[in-house]
């Protein structure tokens, strides 16, 4: 058996290729077997309220792929511009993070992506939170 398997909880909305689907009153294991299907579980999802950061910009971004309100084209050049520029503030910190994503990126892993960025997103917001560190939220997104 191959494909994704993912665990959904009575009542769970998860997006797939697009079409927002809701499991039954019972737990559920859903096994995709299209290796190129896009899945965005709704709780997975972020608000276009939270994004106020250049990694949750990026994450936004690869969200609204999945979801396919963007499309890969348009917004896969400018997702790698930034995590370019994101290269050079995480490269002191681990070296290999940016890389990874951009290669999940590059790949079509987005679902993967998605889960690296949210182990980063700590890692930015300790990053904010030092002196000098950006403390306003950014209005201007540049890939989303």
């Amino acid at each position: 058996m191959s494909g994704l398997v993912f665990k959904v909880a009575p009542g769970e909305r998860f997006i797939i290729n697009g079409a927002t689907l809701e499991n039954g009153d019972k737990p559920a294991r859903i096994r995709v077997v299209e290796g190129d299907a896009r899945v965005l579980r709704c709780r997975d999802a972020m608000h276009p309220s939270e994004v106020n950061t250049p990694l949750k910009q990026v994450y936004y971004a690869i969200q609204l792929l999945v979801t396919g309100d963007l499309k890969e084209d348009d917004t896969v050049p400018a997702i790698d511009a930034e995590c370019e520029r994101l290269e050079d503030v995480f490269s002191h910190i681990d070296a290999e993070l940016i890389p990874v994503l951009r290669s999940m990126i590059g790949r079509g892993n987005y679902y993967s992506a998605m889960c690296h960025l949210r182990q980063i997103m700590p890692i930015e917001a300790e990053l904010l939170a030092l002196p000098g560190g950006r403390s306003e939220p950014v209005h201007q997104a540049r890939v989303a």
